[in-house]
């Protein structure tokens, strides 16, 4: 099993100030490292980030998001137009790093909502859109994992099973995100979940349910480690957690109080939880 952290944690744009964050995760232990794609400007920054991260024994992953103008689902065909233009670009990006994993929830824009559930018409624009993204990404050793959000973040996607089934249209280039923050608060099984759709699952998001520390909340650990195990994923596994690093990201999480003392203990007790969880499921 490979174990992962997600940079979010710390910033949305890994700078020269971070690089002592990713030399302590490698030092600890870690395999992977989730690097944020949000500034699209300078490939060659990405290329780089890749290379300093190997060299430091991690491999890198890429996540992202849309912003409200770059909506792929919306009715309005500039702004779809704005969203793909930018996933083709995220696509790059992560291709320049040398992730094998651009991860999110690129189906939408997160916070955005329409007031009703999600049409078929949405749902395929937002497919035929990521199907192009995801053929773009297959030609340069990208995968992507399309991240399903509870009810309170999305609309589109916010369940398992219509992830899964949502991932199958836009095709083999696309698998889907699990994370268990957003499952603990979507699924009546999440067990069931996983063992139903493991085949689709390209990354799980080890996520508490106050998304601190993994581990020291309500989230149903001892049945997703079993499910995954029995049912034979063999994925990363990668820690989102959130805290106030930053305001504007504080803000999108909705993280109003502090939940843990230090990132990097809570980074350093993560691996741990995750490792013992794992090898004991």
């Amino acid at each position: 099993m490979k174990y992962g952290m997600n940079l979010l944690l710390w910033t949305t744009r890994v700078e020269d100030r971070h690089r002592p964050i990713l030399s302590a995760l490698a030092g600890m232990g870690y395999d992977l490292v989730e690097l944020p794609v949000f500034d699209l400007e300078d490939i060659g920054a990405y290329e780089r980030l890749g290379r300093e991260v190997r060299a430091m024994g991690l491999a890198p992953l890429a996540v992202t998001a849309l912003g409200p103008d770059q909506n792929i689902c919306a009715e309005d065909p500039e702004m779809r137009q704005r969203g793909e233009a930018a996933l083709h670009r995220m696509v790059d990006c992560a291709a320049a790093m040398g992730a094998p994993i651009l991860s999110g929830p690129v189906h939408s824009a997160i916070g955005v909502f329409s007031g009703r559930g999600p049409t078929p018409e949405e749902l395929g624009r937002s497919a035929e859109i990521l199907a192009r993204v995801a053929e773009r990404g297959a030609g340069q050793g990208v995968r992507l994992a399309i991240e399903q959000l509870n009810r309170f973040e999305c609309y589109l996607l916010n369940d398992t099973a219509n992830a899964a089934a949502f991932a199958g249209k836009v095709g083999s280039g696309a698998g889907i995100l699990y994370d268990t923050f957003h499952a603990h608060i979507e699924e009546k099984d999440p067990a069931a979940a996983i063992r139903a759709h493991v085949a689709a699952i390209a990354l799980v998001h080890v996520s508490e349910n106050d998304r601190s520390i993994p581990g020291r909340g309500q989230v149903r650990w001892d049945e997703t480690f079993a499910a995954l195990k029995a049912a034979g994923y063999d994925g990363p596994l990668v820690v989102e957690a959130f805290g106030m690093a930053l305001p504007e990201l504080s803000a999108a999480t909705r993280i109003w109080r502090r939940m843990f003392e230090d990132e990097l203990a809570l980074a350093r007790e993560a691996l741990a939880f995750m490792r013992g969880r794992w090898d004991g499921a």
